[in-house]
């Protein structure tokens, strides 16, 4: 491949604890803060290739639309709300050449795995690159959740933004609203073994749901600020089981911040995760857990290795999709 043309390969998230505390103004009111999570191989990926023109075609796959503009300023002007998300993108870097874009993501549309989130990494680096330029770790997380602001119109978390960068699982402490990151690799932790993630057939929408937990937060709504104190705790003593590999604190861990999440809204569950929670847990699963800001999307289950399998069978055959990934 030439230095004009740019794969990128990124993964998305499974989240273990923490959620929504990686959303400002939370993490910088509440004080020390952790989110943890680990990417998984559901993946996006772009392709961009430099024109000697100025011409511009991007495709989304996903969309299964082709959009051609005759040069960047034509690009700008298009008002699509299909489109916004690679706009704004492109906005950002403002190439002074023509180029060609391909997008791709497996995740489902709405399915809580940071999708959106890994295919904003995917083509952030591939900019990155063609334009030779420097970005780092964090750099590229503070630019990408600002575009994404833009895209939504409500404010965003960074957690989704470090598994794209180097997989892994990542704990992400928050001091005064400020991410950094601990890496933990993946493998020989056995946790394949452990999980297995459905998709309930439901799409969700967590710019929404972050923005009015984020309202009643800063407003000094009382119910609130509990349920995310205790969603604070259960993402301290998560860190301690994952940093001491003590993964059997799992299963109660996740059940207490679902507990806490329910305090902050009825909508983080939906007939759909209720169902599939019943079906998993009277055939062998420990726990569910939602990914994501819930209200449909993709959940996990945490089951012993050799209560897997009988899970898979008794959730897809009541018509819930398997995902069949890796942590990676």
């Amino acid at each position: 491949m030439s230095k004009n043309e740019i794969f990128i390969e990124s993964p998305t998230r499974i989240d273990f604890a923490g959620g929504t505390l990686d959303c400002w103004p939370i993490n910088a009111i509440m004080g020390d803060v952790t989110t943890i999570n680990v990417a998984i191989s559901i993946y996006t990926r772009c392709r961009l290739v430099k024109r000697a023109d100025q011409k511009i075609k991007i495709t989304s796959r996903e969309m299964k639309k082709t959009f051609e503009f005759n040069n960047l300023e034509e690009l700008k002007k298009y008002e699509e709300r299909d489109f916004y998300f690679f706009r704004e993108h492109i906005s950002f870097w403002s190439p002074p050449f023509g180029f060609e874009l391909s997008a791709e993501s497996e995740s489902p549309v709405g399915g809580g795995l940071g999708g959106s989130s890994s295919l904003s990494v995917s083509i952030f680096k591939a900019f990155n690159q063609l334009m030779e330029k420097s970005f780092d770790e964090y750099e590229t997380v503070r630019f990408c959740s600002g575009i994404e602001a833009q895209i939504l119109k409500t404010p965003t978390g960074t957690q989704d933004y470090f598994p794209p960068l180097q997989g892994g699982i990542n704990i992400i402490d928050y001091r005064s609203g400020w991410p950094t990151v601990q890496r933990l690799p993946v493998k020989d932790l056995g946790l394949d073994q452990n999980i297995s993630v459905f998709f309930t057939g439901k799409s969700h929408h967590s710019g929404i749901n972050n923005w009015q937990v984020m309202k009643k937060f800063v407003d000094g709504d009382s119910q609130t600020i509990k349920a995310l104190e205790l969603i604070k705790e259960v993402a301290q003593e998560t860190r301690q089981a994952v940093l001491s590999r003590d993964f059997s604190q799992m299963p109660h861990l996740f059940k207490k911040e679902y507990s806490a999440r329910m305090e902050l809204a009825e909508s983080f569950s939906s007939p759909e995760i209720e169902k599939l929670t019943e079906i998993a847990l009277a055939h062998g699963g420990e726990a569910l857990k939602i990914c994501g800001a819930g209200g449909g999307g993709c959940v996990f289950v945490w089951s012993k290795p050799e209560q897997k399998a009988r899970v898979i069978k008794a959730c897809t055959s009541e018509g819930f999709k398997h995902l069949d990934v890796h942590l990676v």
